[in-house]
């Protein structure tokens, strides 16, 4: 692209990181889900009764998901909000130069 951007390609572009950032923000909820079913999944070895061969990988996976899961919850929110915030950035610097263009006339 040569020159500036029109304020029309920069409301496409914003409109895309818009919906982008709606995608990443609708996925969080669904790690946080994800997130308590791994810690209502939490066994005692008690209750593990005859599978204690196994209780500690089981464990062990049960606990990592659950880590992950509450880590990408967050983590795909601040995507969001970084696709928004460059969004808003990008506009706020299209209405900054039509205010210097407007000034040149």
């Amino acid at each position: 692209m040569t020159g500036a951007p029109s304020s029309g390609e920069v409301r496409v572009a914003t409109r895309a990181l818009t919906r982008e950032a709606e995608r990443w923000e609708d996925q969080s909820p669904r790690l946080t889900s994800i997130n308590i079913a791994m810690a209502n999944m939490s066994l005692s070895r008690t209750e593990a009764g005859v599978f204690q061969l196994v209780f500690d990988a089981f464990e062990s996976l049960r606990s990592t998901m659950q880590d992950r899961a509450r880590e990408g919850a967050t983590e795909f929110l601040e995507i969001g909000a970084t696709l928004r915030h460059v969004s808003d950035i990008y506009q706020q610097e299209d209405d900054a130069q039509e205010h210097v263009f407007r000034n040149l006339w």
